[in-house]
């Protein structure tokens, strides 16, 4: 009687733990693992309804990357120290927000090698999130 419950009790958790996990089409798996074959520590979520987003570690640094349901990448974010911002950001957020604290930079790659930078910044006790050029322009 004790190995009949013992074994519908793990029965229960393998289900439990299986049922809450996110079902990522194999095509959006396959075009992550070509993409980012050196990925580690991978964890997946729904960006939205069109796209799926994988974090993970690539060379120590923490990544995130977008793929639509049919695997075309869409975009990367990659965290950065302040310090690699382009000169121009810089300039801009001090100059825009004079004495706000940057709390986390990402460089964002897209399709067609267009590059832009979020920063995210706590200026007068608010967080602003700012999607830019490289000129240090607001992203449209």
């Amino acid at each position: 009687m004790k190995s009949i419950r013992l074994t519908l009790h793990l029965c229960t958790i393998m289900y439990t733990a299986s049922f809450g996990q996110l079902k990522v089409p194999v095509k959006v798996q396959d075009a992550f693992k070509i993409k980012f074959p050196a990925a580690t520590n991978v964890k997946w979520s729904k960006e939205n309804a069109k796209e799926y987003e994988a974090e993970f570690k690539l060379n120590n640094t923490t990544v995130s990357a977008n793929f639509g349901t049919d695997g075309t990448w869409t975009e990367t974010e990659t965290t950065i120290p302040a310090s690699e911002l382009p000169a121009p950001i810089t300039n801009a957020v001090n100059k825009k927000y004079p004495g706000a604290k940057i709390t986390l930079t990402e460089r964002i790659e897209k399709p067609g090698g267009k590059v832009l930078y979020e920063v995210n910044i706590n200026a007068k006790g608010k967080k602003k999130e700012l999607e830019m050029n490289p000129d240090g322009t607001i992203a449209e």
